[in-house]
């Protein structure tokens, strides 16, 4: 009985230590989130919400902004560091397109590959 016992705690502390390997050797994105949430601002007071053609992106944003505060609440942080990239890559583009003001242009760039 003691020698199963013992193999279960052997086990159990194994598995405390494997299984929430996202926390322990991927670091918390903060600045990725912190410069996602800026960009999200900066594209909120740039009118990008308001304007129909930046719309989309600004919403795709806004989405991925979410998923990633989600992510980074259930520390699985790698996927919350590339999803905040994307946000932020996101809203620079609708940030630029509702300040440019000229989304009508066949020259339009976007800023996610």
């Amino acid at each position: 009985m003691s020698m199963k016992l013992t193999k279960t705690a052997l086990l159990l502390s194994t598995a405390v230590f494997l299984f929430p390997g996202c926390a322990l050797f991927e670091s918390r994105p903060v600045r990725q989130m912190a410069y996602a949430e800026a960009a999200y601002q900066a594209a909120l007071l740039a009118g990008a919400e308001a304007n129909p053609a930046t719309l989309a992106v600004f919403q795709l944003s806004k989405d991925q902004l979410s998923k990633a505060r989600s992510y980074y609440r259930l520390k699985n942080f790698k996927e919350a560091r590339r999803l905040s990239v994307l946000s932020r890559r996101l809203s620079e583009e609708a940030e630029w397109k509702a300040v440019r003001g000229n989304t009508d242009s066949k020259a339009t760039e976007s800023l996610v590959k």
